[in-house]
């Protein structure tokens, strides 16, 4: 009775102890006590009398191999700091003496120990205990079969294996689950045959796990099995076995993917696709020129992009063939193979291709022809300078040819009226070296833009080593407005555009609760906004859609640019106004084909793509791998982009994309991939 109180005093000078003296000294005395200063330190710490801290280090000095019996059961307490206490300290000190109390723990109808017991036995990888679990395992429930399935999975012996696999065919499906699991993290081989059979079950959780863990075995004997899979109605399903697919198939399954690629079903058609993409074997050449004809055109691009790593003639010839073809899809194809694969052959198509009705193909074969490097091209290069929808490439593909003769056609665009020509004939005025230019490069310096004047001040700096200064430039009511044509197309006529939706968030909520003159005047200050920088991207044509725009313009990056300067002027607005007047838009922008009515006004599939790609919600999104979960997904002052755009992102200097996922988007077939603009300032 003495000793007890003796102790109990000592550990409340403990606990009070303000100085790792004072503390050495308190625990000096208490090691004097042996063993009932042990139970006495547990029992203060189970009633916090000592935080978990003090606690650690006064059972770490008082333990001895003698106290382990006193130290395994805490790891079924309840309170969570004396449980994780005890499982450092039987790490630490007790790693194979333990092993008979844990198993014995892990028998225990208590939720803590048994899953103290799994977890300890599980980080400890010892396969002296598989003997005793696996004769546990018939007789135990299925959250004892889940525990021990964990822990052998950890040991990873041959008798662990065998029983994990014997349990592929256990009665609970939670324990099935589990094998499958563990068998994926052990990579073992004999496993694969049984794990293929898991994926003919008609549980789509089991042929997803399945997949995960024939993808993490890596054997090549699941290749076939899974390309089965690439037919699957359900998505993540099918996108898993493409994924898998490419990471474990070689060229013997090609004949397989091969047929898949005529498959009907177009989800099915850009798996085959991506798969042949990976496999890059030439003996896929022929199908994936055939793909280039997809009515998908994510099939095509891919099957474009996959060509171009491979090598043949009938690859050249079959893309030389497709300049001419009448489909401008198809065009667009074989002006972007060429502008990745040079070849002097594609010359002369290219040159004709300058003439296309498709602006986006004249502006690739600009760029196609420069990477080209071939100076008979260069006379057809200068022609375009009056082609105001690309011309702004032309200085960059004259200054890849080279050489004197284009410094005097370069002049020619150096005083454009658009501000991009003359900023990239700058550069290439730059990227030449061209000293002779420097006079003309100082008149620059005093052009009406200022990014102008900047590109000239950094490239005079970079010819002369000297250090420029721009004039200052007009102000905004001295420049005379330059006005915007518009594109004038007949009723019915089909253009390629950029299409882009704003919308003004919650203005219905706004006009609710502010009421609508509020309301209004959020939409007319979103109007001024809006219609001064839509005229200087060339827009083709603009409507009001009640509480936002859509707009069209020539080229994707005359919509990005729109979005990007609209943000940063209304978070310009959102700085000075009261909360309460703070603008939140959300863009969506695409590319495809609009139909022309008799008012001007844009029809067809892209176009109600557009605005279903602007309202898309987070209950909406079906998650993939590297997209967004849904609570990370934006509601608001965002700018979401379809697939087709985010390609075309991918070129363009500091603009960067982030994937969403995938959406249904409601009277469009098929699932479609959303991306974010990541570089918007908000």
């Amino acid at each position: 009775m003495f000793k007890g109180r003796k102790i109990t005093k000592l550990l409340e000078k403990y606990a009070e102890a303000d100085t790792k003296k004072a503390e050495s000294q308190i625990v000096s005395e208490l090691e004097q006590f042996g063993k009932p200063a042990v139970r006495h330190t547990i029992e203060a710490f189970q009633q916090r009398k000592l935080v978990p801290e003090k606690a650690q280090v006064l059972l770490g000095k008082l333990c001895d191999d003698s106290c382990m019996e006193d130290i395994v059961p805490l790891i079924s307490e309840s309170y969570d700091e004396v449980r994780r206490v005890a499982k450092e300290m039987i790490i630490k000190r007790w790693k194979k003496s333990s092993l008979p109390l844990l198993i014995e723990h892990l028998k225990s109808s208590d939720f803590y120990s048994r899953t103290s017991a799994t977890e300890l036995l599980a980080t400890f990888k010892n396969q002296s205990c598989e003997p005793v679990l696996v004769s546990m395992f018939n007789s135990a429930d299925p959250d004892m079969k889940k525990n021990i399935i964990r822990i052998l999975s950890g040991t990873g012996g041959q008798v662990a294996k065998k029983l994990i696999i014997s349990a592929l065919n256990d009665e609970s499906w939670q324990v099935r689950l589990s094998a499958v699991k563990s068998l994926g993290k052990m990579r073992a081989p004999e496993s694969v045959d049984p794990l293929i059979e898991r994926l003919t079950e008609d549980d789509r959780q089991m042929k997803r796990l399945a997949l995960d863990a024939l993808g993490a075995i890596g054997d090549k004997r699941a290749a076939r099995p899974m390309i089965e899979l690439l037919k699957h109605e359900d998505l993540l399903v099918r996108q898993k076995a493409s994924d898998y697919v490419i990471e474990i198939a070689d060229s013997d399954v090609v004949p397989e993917i091969i047929d898949l690629i005529r498959d009907k079903d177009v989800n099915v058609r850009r798996c085959a696709v991506e798969v042949l993409d990976n496999l890059k074997d030439p003996r896929t050449s022929d199908a994936l020129i055939k793909a280039i004809k997809d009515s998908d055109w994510w099939v095509r691009q891919i099957a474009t992009d996959s060509l171009t790593q491979l090598k043949g003639d009938n690859i050249i010839k079959g893309f030389i063939a497709m300049t001419r073809d009448p489909d401008e899809n198809i065009r667009r194809c074989a002006v972007e193979f060429f502008n990745k694969v040079t070849h002097k052959s594609a010359l002369d198509p290219l040159v004709e291709l300058l003439k296309d009705q498709d602006w986006w193909v004249r502006e690739k074969a600009v760029t196609a022809l420069g990477k080209l490097k071939d100076k008979r091209a260069i006379a057809r290069l200068a022609e375009m300078i009056d082609d105001e929808e690309v011309n702004w490439g032309v200085p960059a593909a004259l200054a890849e040819i080279g050489g004197d003769e284009v410094l005097e056609l370069l002049q020619k665009f150096l005083f454009d009226d658009q501000k991009r020509v003359r900023i990239e004939t700058i550069k290439a005025f730059g990227k030449l070296k061209a000293m002779d230019a420097v006079p003309d490069l100082k008149e620059c310096l005093k052009d009406t833009d200022e990014d102008v004047r900047t590109e000239a001040v950094r490239t005079l700096k970079e010819l002369t080593g000297k250090v420029f200064r721009a004039e200052e430039g007009p102000t905004p009511e001295q420049v005379s407005q330059v006005a915007v044509s518009r594109v004038r197309a007949a009723e019915g006529a089909i253009l390629t555009e950029a299409i882009l939706v704003v919308d003004l968030c919650n203005s219905t909520e706004i006009a609710a609760r502010y009421g609508d003159n509020f309301a209004l005047n959020l939409t007319r200050i979103l109007t001024e906004t809006v219609t001064p920088i839509a005229r200087r991207e060339k827009f083709q044509f603009m409507k009001s859609t009640g509480d936002g725009f859509l707009i069209t313009f020539p080229k994707v990056i005359n919509s990005v640019r729109f979005a990007l300067d609209v943000f940063k002027q209304i978070n310009k607005h959102n700085e000075k106004a009261d909360k309460t007047a703070r603008i939140d838009l959300r863009f969506a922008i695409n590319l495809g084909e609009t139909r022309i009515d008799a008012k001007g006004d844009r029809l067809g599939v892209a176009t109600n793509m557009t605005f279903r790609v602007e309202g898309v919600k987070r209950e909406g999104l079906i998650p993939i791998e590297n997209g967004m979960t849904k609570e990370d997904m934006p509601l608001d002052n965002r700018i979401l982009v379809t697939e087709n755009v985010e390609k075309e992102i991918g070129n363009m200097e500091g603009i960067k994309t982030r994937l969403v996922g995938f959406f249904e988007l409601r009277g469009i077939t098929g699932l479609h991939k959303v991306y974010e603009l990541t570089s918007v300032n908000k």
